[in-house]
């Protein structure tokens, strides 16, 4: 065993499938640890169908499965020795709640985004809107592969250690639990320096006197703009007069190169998914990468997984001034950028084109950092560090207090007061009194919150029911007015139809009357009178035919 330590069963608790871009380093550190000596399994959500593509080194089972036979992840017949939650997703932590009810194990969770900024970014609320949201209402209309705004730090709290993927994610854990930084790994072997493979070149069109920039990276909401930035940035480099092309691969095509210039949108191969194996070939054509982005909450809290490959690869990186951009040295082993506007971009891809030497030794230096950084071996080493320090952490007398049989039923906050009660409890020496006291006024003040949250959630929901009712209640009596308003309405036109009947009838009245008075007038005038004979004798001749 390379290591030097106990082997131990590691089961890994996945948000995703192998189609998940987590899955990555978790299967490399998985098979990493397996070649140390230690057996490792995946429970992944639902079918495990989609691992056949990625044909991982070790077990992976549905988390129902896994939950119906602990025993049955391993090999050997044994449950797992350590828990290693990757991130603190709902669906993750109601794994992770229903397993500890069974079997109480130690527990490590694993930290790789900002998981609140993420959340609340896909489900469109702010800050504001978030505060006006009932736990209840949030888990209602958020997908399970996301982390609940009100239950994942609980989750964290109550790990027995956590690894953090960047030193910035350090604030999101509290100070009683132990908190390691591991890099993630990169497959140095596969992820290597070569040359351009000019034959890859001439079958994507590229010609002899035109740049590279190759992307791998998928396309979602919270992408999109830094990826368009990046096109921009190409388009830019062609209107001045540096030949540039973009070829990208990832899942989901891009959606908005029909709104650029079919000149610019032309500069752009968009590749779509290819197979994993095939990747740094197609990272071979560039001249340069480019890990787009600005200084916000999403870059600045995580590590793009791709950035450590694209390092490897010994090529020239472009990064913003974000997450671990502080271990480069500006100009020599990367290079950083202030804004990560088109412009920008654009500036720095144009003085690396013209400066090989000096793109091709920021190359070299990427690829030591990565050596030095992302070793596979190294971090596996550091990340059986943390799953010890989580061993040693657990103890059984307070995990059976805590993981009780209503564990999942339970407020996952409940949960992290009890066990901080416990360990305030278990802490006699003068050394931890203060800690004690610490832990003791915490789990009172989240118990506290507890029961406020869920009377006001209560309070809420009645508050809500009666909206609901009320709301019942106006469209009724929006509809009975609807209905008046109908029939007035109808009453009028009948009115008016009447009311014109009536001056139709008049007019009518009025004409008769002034043509019985004309026929009047006719009757009783002399020329009347002395034309009757005449009348007599035509009506008689009339008559008579």
């Amino acid at each position: 065993m390379a290591s030097g330590r106990a082997a131990m069963n590691i089961l890994f608790v996945m948000y995703g499938d192998f189609t998940s871009n987590s899955m990555v380093p978790l299967a490399l550190h998985a098979n990493t640890l397996q070649r140390h000596g230690h057996a490792c399994a995946v429970a992944i959500p639902e079918s495990t169908d989609s691992s056949s593509s990625a044909d991982p080194g070790f077990r992976a089972l549905p988390y129902g499965d896994v939950l119906r036979s602990p025993e049955s992840a391993f090999a050997d017949g044994q449950p797992a020795d350590v828990i290693h939650a990757w991130t603190p997703r709902e669906n993750v932590r109601q794994f992770v709640t229903a397993y500890m009810a069974q079997r109480p194990t130690p527990l490590v969770v694993y930290l790789e985004d900002h998981e609140l900024w993420i959340t609340t970014q896909m489900l469109g609320l702010g800050e504001e809107a978030l505060a006006h949201e009932t736990e209840a209402q949030i888990a209602g209309r958020m997908p399970l592969a996301l982390s609940h705004p009100y239950r994942y730090r609980s989750l964290i709290g109550l790990a027995d250690a956590v690894a953090v993927i960047q030193d910035k994610l350090r604030g999101e854990v509290p100070p009683w639990v132990r908190c390691e930084t591991v890099l993630p790994p990169v497959d140095l072997q596969l992820f290597s320096p070569r040359a351009p493979d000019f034959e890859l070149r001439r079958r994507h069109g590229i010609a002899d006197d035109e740049r590279v920039i190759v992307y791998p990276g998928g396309l979602n909401s919270i992408t999109r703009e830094s990826i368009r930035t990046l096109v921009q940035a190409v388009c830019l480099l062609n209107e001045r007069g540096v030949r540039c092309r973009l070829l990208r691969t990832g899942p989901f095509a891009l959606d908005f190169l029909d709104e650029l210039p079919p000149s610019c949108a032309g500069a752009v191969i968009d590749l779509g998914l290819i197979e994993r194996r095939a990747l740094p070939e197609l990272l071979s054509l560039a001249d340069v990468f480019v890990q787009p982005g600005q200084l916000d909450p999403f870059e600045d809290l995580r590590l793009p997984g791709k950035l450590p490959e694209l390092l490897a690869m010994s090529r020239p990186v472009i990064m913003p001034p974000a997450n671990i951009a502080h271990m480069f040295h500006d100009g020599v082993d990367a290079v950083i950028m202030q804004t990560g506007t088109a412009g920008e971009i654009a500036a720095k891809c144009e003085a690396l084109f013209a400066d090989p030497l000096r793109a091709d030794a920021i190359g070299r230096a990427a690829r030591r950092f990565a050596e030095q950084h992302f070793d596979a071996d190294l971090q596996a080493s550091r990340l059986s560090a943390v799953y010890d320090a989580a061993i040693a952490e657990f103890d059984p007398n307070v995990a059976s207090q805590v993981w009780t049989a209503d564990a999942p039923t339970r407020p996952i906050a409940t949960l992290l007061a009890r066990k901080l009660r416990c360990i305030a409890s278990a802490r006699s020496s003068l050394a931890d009194l203060s800690n004690s006291r610490m832990l003791l006024e915490h789990a009172n003040e989240m118990d506290l919150a507890q029961a406020r949250v869920a009377a006001l959630e209560e309070r809420v929901e009645s508050d809500q029911a009666q909206l609901a009712e009320m709301r019942r209640a106006l469209q009724s009596q929006e509809a009975e007015r609807a209905l008046v308003a109908e029939a007035v309405a109808r009453f009028e036109r009948l009115e008016a139809a009447f009311n014109e009947r009536d001056d139709r009838l008049a007019k009518l009245t009025h004409a008769l009357d002034q043509h019985a008075a004309q026929l009047r007038d006719i009757v009783g005038s002399r020329s009347w009178r002395w034309t009757r004979p005449l009348r007599s004798f035509f009506a008689r001749f009339i008559g008579t035919r």
